[in-house]
Parts: C-alpha cells; sequence; structure tokens
C-alpha cells in the first residue's frame, strides 16, 4: 500500500519526467548508428536531483567507451551516437547501453533514494543474419522488461503503471522495410521513409520481432571487382578465363 501511495504521488507531481528515445539507422548492412535522447523533466531534476545527475553521468560514460559521441543540450537533456558496422555490433553495443550499469559507489547513493530508478530495467536485442553475397536477410529480437515501472496487484493486473512518468520509445530506419510481429505489447506504427516507432509500455514485457533486408554494399564491391577483372581479361586476350577453344 506504501508503494501504491508513492507511485500516486510521483504521477500526480512528476508528469512526463523523463524522455527516452532510441533511434536505430541501419541503412546498409555495413554500417549504421544508434541515437539515444533522454530529457528528464524539471519536475524530476527537482525532486531527485542526485539520481537524474548520477544516471546521465553514466550514460555519457559508456557511451565513450563505445566510441560514442556526446551532445550534452542542457544540465537536464542529453544526446549521444554510437556507430556499429554490423548487426552484431549493434546487439553488442545496445544491451550494454540501453540500461548503463553503474558503479557500486552510486548504486549505493540510488539506494538511499526513495524516486523511481531506471537502472533496474531489463532490455536486450539480438539479431540473426543470413549473408547471400549482394543482400543480407536479417531478423532482430528486442525483449524490454519493463515490469518495475509498474504496481502489480496479486492477480497480476497492473494498478498503476508510470507510463505518465517515463516515455521510452524506439524507432527503427529499415531502407527497405520490415515484417514486425509483436505479441499485446508494445504498440507500433509505420511513419514515412520506412520508419517504424514503437512505444514500449510501462509495467508490462515488450516483446518485438523485425524481419527485413538490406544491401550488402561490400558484396556490391566483390562482384564490380570480379567483373571488372573479367572485363579486363576479356578485352585483353578476347577469351574469357576457364573456357577453352
Amino acid at each position: 500500500m506504501k508503494k501504491i501511495l508513492l507511485f500516486l504521488c510521483l504521477i500526480i507531481t512528476l508528469t512526463g519526467c523523463v524522455r527516452y528515445d532510441v533511434d536505430v539507422s541501419f541503412p546498409h548492412a555495413n554500417s549504421g548508428t544508434m541515437i539515444q535522447h533522454i530529457k528528464l523533466g524539471e519536475q524530476l531534476t527537482s525532486f531527485s536531483e542526485t539520481e537524474g545527475n548520477i544516471w546521465l553521468k553514466n550514460i555519457e560514460n559508456q557511451a565513450k567507451d563505445l566510441q560514442g559521441k556526446i551532445k550534452r543540450i542542457s544540465k537536464e537533456e542529453l544526446v549521444v551516437a554510437i556507430p556499429f558496422n554490423n548487426g552484431q555490433e549493434l546487439a553488442e553495443k545496445f544491451n550494454q547501453f540501453f540500461v548503463p550499469s553503474i558503479s557500486e559507489k552510486s548504486r549505493k547513493k540510488l539506494a538511499q533514494n526513495d524516486s523511481i530508478s531506471l537502472l533496474d530495467l531489463n532490455a536486450k536485442m539480438s539479431i540473426e543474419q543470413n549473408n547471400l553475397l549482394l543482400f543480407e536477410r536479417n531478423t532482430l529480437n528486442f525483449k524490454a522488461d519493463l515490469t518495475p515501472l509498474g504496481v502489480i496487484a496479486n492477480d497480476g493486473t497492473i494498478i498503476i503503471s508510470s507510463g505518465d512518468l517515463i516515455d521510452l520509445q524506439i524507432q527503427f530506419d529499415f531502407p527497405w522495410g520490415a515484417k514486425l510481429i509483436t505479441n499485446d505489447y508494445p504498440k507500433w506504427e509505420k511513419l514515412p521513409n520506412n520508419q517504424y516507432k514503437i512505444a514500449l509500455e510501462a509495467g508490462q514485457i515488450n516483446e518485438v520481432q523485425a524481419i527485413f533486408w538490406l544491401p550488402n554494399y561490400v558484396g556490391f564491391g566483390t562482384v564490380s571487382i570480379v567483373l571488372f577483372i573479367l572485363l579486363g581479361y576479356y578485352l585483353k586476350y578476347r577469351k574469357l578465363p576457364l573456357i577453352s577453344n
């Protein structure tokens, strides 16, 4: 009951206190960028400034470890861009970065605070890749357990969801579109230019599977080199290699 009353007070006083957007741009099989935009509302910074500062600072530190670029817009707002070279690297960096780890010293400081912490969230991404030389078929699986952001009754129903407190969204940019498969959560919509916006549901386990194709420019380059060599050989000898008269 005490936890429910705490959530009620927080929802009333801290509406829209955290905005957490993730944008994954995957233009082709060999390059991409993951951009994270985090904004803490003024209500949160005044209510729990210590936790917000620790969280943003740890995001900055992890971005540096992953060769990311950091833009601190204000003391409450941060944008981070993390590059990746393939799907496997995307999954590895996402799993390290979506919910940043913190030092034991910082965790002890947060333990003294009764406010909601994003550090208990659990998110994981995996990608299966099938390389067909010129094209690559990808199956992306994403799961985010956001049950810590809700108060659950004994029968399993959510009494209070902190969705009003935390706005979590992920957007994927697939150049050739994708097939998305979800359960009841989360909800998603297709935007122009083959962008897929997914609104994660607080207090729920969110699962998404995306099947998409990407051009493999390394494969295109390899084929182009082979064709160029064959053309040069033919122009010089007027016949193709491995073909006898």
